[in-house]
């Protein structure tokens, strides 16, 4: 169960709450016939969201001699699956994300002499980068909604059984199975169909983006926090008459960096195949949108027009997105691998040999491949005994 003190976890639930997302994960909402009835909503969606890549397919089919439309609906069905498979995931993974989202707490980390404000930090930080990437897919959806209103001297021509149709430029461009002169005097109704279509495909893709995006920089400041207690731990503090104490913190920092890694793990698992192929498929799509831009331009159409200038924005918008992902990786695997060396900052020499010992086990327990900490490895409070500490060193 997510804390109750909301305003403490890092992700940004307020946003959350108004995507709908958090109702989706929280298993305690309204139940339809015993089933969540956002989880339902969202099976639906999936559904429209296949059938739209159906119906590319067959726009393919349609524009099969037109190169330039070809790459462009292969962009938007590899746009459309990838947002299928990460609703996909979420719903398949649920449970795990929720209760992964209760150890986003600033209050979550058991060792109490932490810096309060680098979780703080970290937790203004989520927050911003959410609402940046939330934003970022809504103005990417926003300008290609806005460009058919102004684009009225452009048309998709279809030739079918020697005839000619030509088919006011739309926001998604579906080949409907009606006239030309039918769709483009009721142009708005189409124009509608396509804007929920597009819709539906920012909201699954800019929920997970923003989920995956506030768990990296939680765990980066959580890291960060606990490298911090590391390397300031001053053993000489504590006197002859509290070495016990002593012990227990030391122990209580390396318990929280075995729950955070824990944590890691449970939600990479979850995330791994999603973004791998998100970065392959965004790699994918950058290439046919350059590719369409360089058509468009040999083709005569001005590099500033409202045709080139959507293509832009979401070739900005990929870009950007991928550098985001790769730079926030990267911090929180640095971070991780700093953490030997906040351990050696700390003041071990004037350490005695049980402390060292602790020392000694907690960089190679770092340098593992499989850091998992057990579920009888339980780290009792109330002046008991450490069992993982016992169990581990």
């Amino acid at each position: 169960m997510v804390s109750k003190n909301e305003d403490n976890l890092m992700i940004n639930m307020r946003l959350m709450k108004i995507t709908g997302f958090y109702q989706l994960l929280d298993s305690r909402n309204l139940k339809l016939f015993g089933h969540n009835v956002f989880k339902c909503m969202s099976i639906v969606q999936i559904t429209v969201l296949i059938l739209v890549a159906f119906i590319f397919f067959l726009n393919i089919y349609y524009f099969s001699d037109d190169i330039n439309t070809v790459m462009m609906y292969s962009m938007l069905i590899t746009s459309d699956v990838l947002s299928i498979m990460k609703l996909y995931y979420i719903l398949q993974n649920s449970n795990t994300l929720w209760n992964c989202i209760q150890m986003t707490s600033i209050d979550n980390l058991y060792y109490k002499y932490h810096d309060r404000r680098i979780l703080e930090e970290g937790q203004s930080k989520s927050k911003s980068y959410s609402i940046l990437i939330m934003f970022m897919w809504l103005n990417l959806m926003t300008f290609w909604a806005l460009v058919p209103l102004f684009v009225t001297n452009y048309f998709l021509t279809i030739e079918n059984n020697n005839k000619i149709y030509r088919y006011r430029f739309n926001i998604l461009n579906f080949a409907f199975p009606v006239t030309d002169q039918f769709y483009n005097n009721n142009f708005k109704i189409y124009y509608w169909i396509e804007f929920t279509v597009m819709t539906l495909w920012c909201h699954c893709t800019m929920n997970f983006d923003v989920l995956l995006l506030s768990m990296n920089i939680t765990f980066k400041y959580q890291l960060k926090t606990i490298a911090n207690s590391f390397s300031t731990f001053n053993f000489t503090r504590y006197s002859d008459f509290k070495k016990s104490e002593s012990i227990f913190n030391f122990k209580s920092l390396i318990y929280d960096q075995q729950r955070v890694i824990e944590n890691m793990k449970n939600i990479y698992g979850v995330f791994r195949p999603v973004v791998l192929t998100q970065l392959a498929s965004e790699s994918f799509i950058i290439m046919l949108l350059s590719c369409i831009v360089m058509l468009n331009y040999f083709n005569g159409i001005s590099l500033l027009s409202a045709l080139n200038l959507r293509i832009f924005a979401a070739l900005s918008t990929f870009i950007f997105h991928i550098y985001v992902i790769c730079y926030l990786f990267d911090e929180v695997n640095e971070q991780k691998d700093s953490m030997n060396f906040a351990l050696y900052s700390s003041d071990w020499t004037t350490s005695n040999l049980q402390h060292k010992i602790l020392l000694l086990h907690a960089m190679r327990m770092n340098n593992a491949e499989n850091l998992r900490l057990q579920k009888d490895h339980a780290l009792p409070f109330h002046g008991q005994t450490l069992s993982a500490g016992e169990r581990y060193f």
